[in-house]
């Protein structure tokens, strides 16, 4: 299984996924090498993308935790306003 040919994903679309796909390819990904590793087959390919969809996983929760602390230090800003 961990000699599949994979197909490197495109940061931008990588960006754009659903949290719960990424989530999901990065433990197929990770149970790809581990497979290999048993196997002594190559695992760069494999690893290198997951290395992509990990620092992506990290991102989202960067983004998410700062985005909270801003929220919890600006209550104001979730505030609905009216424009009447």
């Amino acid at each position: 299984m961990s000699n599949k040919q994979i197909t490197p994903i495109n940061r931008d679309h990588l960006a754009v996924l659903p949290e719960e796909e990424v989530r999901n390819k990065t433990q197929q990904l990770r149970g790809w090498i581990e497979a290999g590793r048993r196997r002594n087959h190559p695992t760069y390919d494999l690893e290198v993308e997951h290395c992509y969809f990990a620092e992506e996983l990290k991102l989202r929760e960067t983004r998410r935790r700062a985005n909270e602390e801003y929220i919890r230090r600006n209550p104001e800003v979730t505030e609905v306003e009216s424009y009447n």
